[in-house]
């Protein structure tokens, strides 16, 4: 902890002492910027081309979801807008290869790991995505304002940006690096505050789980006018909040009451956060939550802390270097409605190795891929991995992750849908999968396994529980 720390305070020092901090320039030039637009140009508000691919297997964005599919009742669970889609073709061990050029290397893995099992349905490509007005109209302002703070330090320069350059929307929809594509990513959309009661699941290589529950309670102050920021010293710091989580968990008995909270700041993108212990009934300093590849919560070690979303940016400085960012077209999970209807149960989903894949959907769609492998004087878990980031939301479906001697080592894959009565992309679950000892994690989501607890969907853009983020606040809700 005394090395970390030390990595952790040079940012800070910068800041403070105004040494070595230069601009840089992110925003791109007025007329890059005026091919964003909501209709009649190249790219669609988000940056993502709105034209279809040449052999139409991509069709053109038209807005997405705009309306209510028949039967959907706002505040129930979600209907799938499309059902009556057919499977166009599937993928198995025995063809996948026909298809490599499009398939991640993380897939193609997963086939020759567990060819028996592993299998892939296709089915149109529907470009679903839908955000709200002021969503695209930020986002096609940050295309010529946006601005990172900057530093001569390679591992500062895309760290934290200026507020002042930015609105909330995509944060660079013309990205250039593959720095600005990975803090898109990291901050897509999600609504302003989200609450739920979340589910998740650690999967053996027999397909048996342990399951488990968490409270989700999650503020992006980034996504707001700051009228809605509290006037509180603590949500003020570091050029004031920019994101904040709280989770309690509830079960298993073991950690059920145990609760943390916490933010990162537009100056500082590592998580200050604080842990409520109920056997002694106290409130400390967690700086291992959500720092870089230290556990992720309830993953049994599954799960680094910045797999969260596939890949999100996590700590004070920028430990891989990237390689340019590129464009590709892939088969990925989404649209996936058919895993998000009431009934659907654990039991239904784990099998040996990965999700069961009958109740996953596919679809071709253009990527954002980010890669990179870590700078010489950082350690990670996993020195070299990727990240692929939908064109059309920036929400991410796909991550390989190479272990130390560079072969693959876990996969994640992210089960996305549009939750259309809020306009916005979010996962309804995800799998993280060591294809090495066959086990895998599920990050605390899949909240229609909550039907038997009387729970429903998530919340988003519900009132704020901002005292859940705060010391003071976990010593209030606390319980033994």
């Amino acid at each position: 902890m005394k090395i970390r720390n030390m990595t952790r305070a040079v940012p800070v020092c910068l800041l403070l002492a105004g040494i070595a901090i230069t601009p840089a320039q992110a925003k791109v030039s007025a007329e890059e910027a005026a091919q964003l637009g909501l209709t009649g140009t190249p790219l669609t508000p988000v940056g993502a081309t709105r034209a279809g691919n040449a052999d139409g297997t991509i069709p053109a964005w038209t807005g997405g979801i705009t309306e209510y599919p028949e039967g959907y009742t706002p505040g129930g669970w979600y209907v799938d807008p499309f059902a009556s889609d057919e499977i166009l073709f599937t993928i198995t061990a025995d063809n996948y290869k026909q298809y490599a050029d499009k398939l991640t290397p993380g897939t193609q893995a997963l086939f020759e790991r567990y060819p028996d099992t592993m299998k892939m349905n296709i089915y149109p490509t529907r470009r679903s995505a839908s955000f709200p007005d002021a969503y695209y109209q930020g986002s096609i302002a940050n295309a010529s304002n946006t601005e990172f703070v900057g530093s001569d330090n390679p591992t500062l320069a895309e760290r934290s940006v200026k507020r002042e350059t930015y609105k909330p929307g995509v944060w660079f929809p013309i990205p250039k690096t593959a720095g600005e594509a990975l803090w898109n990513h990291t901050y897509f959309y999600w609504g302003k505050s989200f609450n739920a009661a979340s589910y998740g699941m650690n999967v053996f290589a027999d397909g048996s789980y342990a399951d488990h529950q968490k409270i989700d309670r999650w503020l992006m102050p980034w996504a707001m006018d700051d009228s809605e920021i509290p006037d509180d010293k603590y949500f003020q710091r570091g050029g004031g909040a920019l994101w904040c989580g709280s989770q309690e968990d509830v079960y298993p008995p073991r950690t059920a009451g145990q609760m943390f909270g916490g933010c990162n700041t537009w100056t500082q993108n590592d998580f200050d956060a604080y842990l409520y212990i109920p056997g002694q009934r106290r409130v400390r300093k967690a700086p291992e939550i959500g720092f870089y590849d230290s556990p992720g919560s309830g993953s049994d070690g599954l799960r680094t802390a910045d797999q969260r979303f596939l890949w999100a940016i996590t700590g004070g400085e920028e430990w891989y270097e990237f390689s340019e960012l590129k464009k590709a077209e892939y088969y990925v999970p989404y649209n996936s409605y058919k895993m998000a209807q009431p009934g659907v149960t654990f039991d239904d989903l784990a099998r040996p190795g990965h999700i069961n894949p009958e109740y996953k959907r596919y679809e071709l769609h253009r990527m954002w891929v980010v890669e990179g492998r870590t700078r010489p004087q950082f350690r990670h878990l996993s020195p070299h991995r990727l990240v692929y980031s939908d064109e059309d939301t920036w929400a991410a479906t796909n991550a390989d992750m190479y272990d130390a001697q560079d072969k693959m080592w876990r996969v994640s894959e992210s089960y996305n849908i549009n939750f259309y009565d809020h306009k916005l992309n979010y996962f309804w679950g995800d799998a993280h999968m060591d294809i090495i000892s066959g086990r895998y994690a599920c990050v605390n989501s899949f909240y229609n396994i909550g039907i038997k607890d009387g729970n429903g969907p998530p919340v988003f853009n519900g009132k704020p529980a901002w005292d859940h983020q705060k010391p003071s606040g976990l010593r209030k809700y606390g319980v033994r």
